[in-house]
């Protein structure tokens, strides 16, 4: 919950989505952003030394003792964070004595008008406002499921209820909440591909993945300091790029996802596999795909399994387990793919086998019935994506400020 309950309705890529405005606290909080370049609205560059102390209290901005540069000038101060610059005079800060010591707004999106201006506190000092989006490394959608799955983790009176949610789930309603989530996905690649280009969206949303949720933020970061050209050379430094971030969130991770570790197997699979982001954009026409319907909106794959055994053996190299391979599949090749290619694919996703995630999915889907050890209805991905769905529209009910996507 947000110290005030607040959901907002914001901009996603399939229209517009209400979400809780701690998801925006936590990306500050986290600093889940590149940080490296940020500006304000009046051309200020902003450095974070320090983000804050979240205040989970009533009363007040939401950080406070935040330590930052601005303009190349240091200052310690409060943060107040917003989806939009309109929230500075709706939530009447600009009167409240409270709010003096803000030194910085920060707002994920722009003003309609595309300009954003100062606001002013009430003793009549300027704030200067940081607009996040250009600097984020997700869609606001992904945002707000990382922050409902970490809400939920290890609280199993939130886990209970979220499983009551799931009983009665129908098979058609299981494949509309997957669905949502792959549109979301794929509008999510396409934005990627319109900024980054094939290759470099590749390269940095299979880099962020092996990162996790825990470390994405500095995982992206190395993909943006170290080009392609020299992870193809493989006169590559790995502990240099492990030491060329910060912030590492290493506390009970176990060794196999150590970020050292995913960055060693990340070349290992350009060392085997030097033309695998080359190979994965000519997969469409090398593989017997075919339609569903006369429209070929609908793309299915005869052979999932097949298809699963090239993209694990020849594409990756078998360098990745099949469970880190499943899901860069799911959460980035496939996406990518049919982003270019303008194609549906929405079957052969929601029929892929599960990738990464929490044992307790699959006891849920086993309680459910969902599943059986005949293997006749395994665990697939639309499984995962229903329930993780479920989650974060559902968890939290309508009486304790449900998040919706």
């Amino acid at each position: 919950m947000t110290k005030n309950g607040l959901v907002e309705e914001v901009p996603g890529y399939y229209g517009s989505v209400k979400i809780e405005e701690s998801v925006a606290q936590r990306i500050w909080s986290e600093q889940d952003f590149f940080t490296d370049s940020l500006v304000t609205s009046c051309g200020k560059k902003v450095y974070v030394d320090y983000a804050g102390d979240w205040n989970l209290s009533i009363e007040g901005p939401d950080f406070r003792n935040a330590k930052l540069v601005i303009d190349g000038e240091s200052f310690i101060g409060d943060v107040e964070i917003h989806f939009f610059p309109e929230g500075w005079k709706s939530h009447k800060h600009h009167l409240d004595s409270n709010y003096n010591k803000v030194i910085l707004h920060v707002c994920i999106f722009s003003r309609a008008s595309g300009k954003t201006y100062q606001e002013r506190a009430s003793n009549g000092k300027a704030v200067p406002c940081l607009v996040l989006l250009p600097s984020l490394l997700h869609g606001i959608e992904e945002y707000a499921e990382a922050h409902a799955l970490t809400r939920l983790s290890g609280q199993d009176s939130l886990a209970d209820f979220a499983l009551s949610k799931l009983v009665g789930i129908s098979l058609g309603k299981c494949k509309e909440r997957a669905r949502s989530r792959w549109m979301a996905k794929k509008g999510f690649a396409h934005s990627r591909l319109l900024k980054q280009g094939w290759e470099m969206a590749c390269h940095q949303w299979f880099l962020e993945i092996l990162g996790y949720r825990r470390n994405r933020t500095q995982m992206a970061k190395i993909a943006q300091q170290f080009s392609i050209d020299l992870w193809k050379s493989g006169q590559v430094d790995l502990d240099l790029i492990y030491r060329s971030q910060r912030g590492w969130k290493l506390r009970g991770c176990r060794p196999a996802n150590h970020p050292l570790t995913r960055i060693h197997q990340y070349a290992e699979l350009w060392r085997t596999c030097p033309q695998w982001i080359e190979d994965l954009s000519k997969l469409w026409d090398t593989f017997a795909f075919q339609t569903l319907d006369k429209t070929g909106s609908e793309i299915e794959c005869p052979k999932v399994s097949q298809l699963s055994g090239i993209w694990i053996r020849q594409l990756l190299g078998e360098v990745f387990g099949r469970g880190k391979a499943n899901t860069l599949w799911i959460d980035a090749a496939w996406p990518l793919l049919c982003a270019s290619k303008q194609k549906n694919g929405f079957s052969l996703w929601m029929s892929w086998p599960a990738g990464d995630c929490p044992k307790k999915y699959r006891d849920w889907a086993k309680k459910l019935s969902w599943t059986n050890p005949s293997g006749k209805k395994p665990f697939t991905n639309g499984l995962v994506q229903c329930i993780i769905q479920t989650l974060t529209v559902d968890s939290y009910g309508s009486e304790k400020k449900s998040l919706i996507l």
